[in-house]
């Protein structure tokens, strides 16, 4: 018997075959609800949420089909499993219920045991998806909790502690303390808006709204001059680390097919890595490379490298390689952002590193065609 009362949907024009089988899975221990025709199962499916649906295909007014399509456009019920009993056994009709997506096909007449294996198995495969499910659930939790904790925190306290010490010791500060504790409130608060900017454009992206924003997509730019723009920003960083950074030669100017603040966001987005992890007096270089149908920018450093184990996950969402260890600052949001954004734009993306030899992103755009 079932570890729980697990509900079962079947739904069939034949009452002697439909009352068998209910009884049968009734003696498994399952709970079963029956309709002899679609209308009357939809109706059901109103009032109770099953955790396996078992359809005849040849029914009266509604097809198993047609009903498998009204199911599978229910959210509620488009993950439960959908198994077809028919006794149509020829190739086509198995054809379309397998390309409709349903979970298994079985032809009658059928043996009791083939169904209740089918079911044990259908339910057994779900419960270890929803514990995987419940598993990422959990990881996403930690991984927001830490962000929360460390990445908000940080810039709150320096923001905060500035705040309060200029307050309360505004007539004894030098012009000198009082510019650094500016500074340090306008760091810890674009430290802290950038963070609510990924976070957005995060929902942005898996919520499909950013496909509206690549209806533009036309852009010219001058591959020096666009770099240059974006590496300006990072100057303080590079004249303290006093990093060699080297631009791209090409000036002429080249039509891209990519929507331009994409195509920025993600190169500041590889940029500022490469700046983080070059060593002090290190390198950074961006190369730029054309060929009839796209144009291929490269952005390397000679810092510690990723193994290879590692160029997957690290476009993943939250994923950071030794923050214990390295202590990046970020919501490790960058790389997911940026690989989203070039999916979204018909980009590629990818990573070419080996530890202790740097890291070098490629970033290819289709090149405008009128």
């Amino acid at each position: 018997m079932p570890d729980s009362k697990f509900v079962i949907l079947i739904v069939d024009d034949e009452p002697d075959l439909l009352d068998i089988t209910c009884s049968i899975l009734e003696m498994e221990g399952y709970i079963v609800s029956k309709a002899s025709n679609v209308p009357h199962a939809l109706q059901l499916l109103e009032t109770i949420t099953p955790d396996i649906i078992i359809s005849d295909v040849t029914m009266p007014e509604f097809s198993g089909f047609d009903f498998f399509s009204r199911v599978r456009q229910n959210p509620r019920l488009q993950n439960t499993p959908f198994i077809f009993v028919s006794g149509h056994s020829d190739f086509a009709h198995v054809k379309i219920g397998k390309e409709l997506g349903s979970d298994e096909y079985i032809t009658k007449p059928f043996e009791p045991d083939l169904l209740l294996s089918v079911i044990k198995g259908k339910l057994k495969r779900r419960q270890q998806i929803s514990d995987s499910f419940a598993h990422q659930i959990e990881q996403m939790k930690s991984q927001l909790f830490n962000i929360i904790s460390h990445e908000m925190r940080t810039p709150l306290t320096s923001i905060l502690g500035a705040t309060e010490i200029l307050a309360e010791g505004k007539d004894s500060l030098s012009a000198e303390d009082f510019t650094e504790f500016l500074e340090m409130l306008k760091a810890g608060s674009k430290r802290l808006n950038t963070m609510v900017e990924d976070f957005l454009l995060v929902v942005k992206i898996e919520s499909n709204d950013i496909i509206r924003e690549v209806a533009n997509t036309e852009a010219l730019i001058s591959p020096r001059q666009f770099v240059d723009r974006i590496v300006q920003d990072f100057e303080p960083v590079i004249r303290k680390k006093e990093l060699h950074v080297t631009l791209p030669d090409t000036q002429a100017s080249t039509g891209l097919s990519v929507y331009l603040p994409h195509l920025e966001n993600i190169i500041r987005r590889l940029l500022e890595n490469a700046v983080k992890f070059a060593p002090p007096k290190g390198r950074v270089e961006v190369h730029w490379t054309e060929d009839d149908d796209t144009c291929t920018m490269a952005i390397r450093d000679n810092g510690i490298g990723i193994p290879k184990e590692f160029h997957q996950d690290i476009f993943a969402k939250f994923y950071q390689i030794n923050r214990e260890k390295h202590e990046q600052q970020g919501s490790g949001l960058g790389l997911y952002i940026a690989q989203k954004l070039a999916e979204a734009n018909k980009c590629s993306l990818w990573l070419e590193s080996e530890p202790g030899k740097g890291s070098a992103f490629f970033l290819k755009v289709p090149k405008l065609y009128h």
